[in-house]
């Protein structure tokens, strides 16, 4: 079984196809506890905390190039 190359790679800025805020990716690939591709991405908070969590690829979009005020 041939596994599907992952549709965004380690420095993409995505955000969430449901909202919030651009984030960075840092590691795409497939995990061993659920199919598909995911990604690891970090972001900072309203606060400017680092944050950072596992998505599956297909909850996530490209952000659009312009910054945020």
């Amino acid at each position: 079984m041939r596994r599907a190359q992952p549709a965004f790679r380690a420095g993409d800025v995505l955000k969430l196809k449901s909202g919030g805020r651009p984030m960075t990716v840092i590691w795409s690939g497939p995990v061993l506890f659920a199919p598909g591709n995911w990604l690891i991405c970090q972001w900072f908070s309203e606060a400017g905390e680092l944050q950072q969590e596992m998505f599956p690829e297909e909850t996530l979009e490209r952000a659009s190039h312009a910054l945020a005020a």
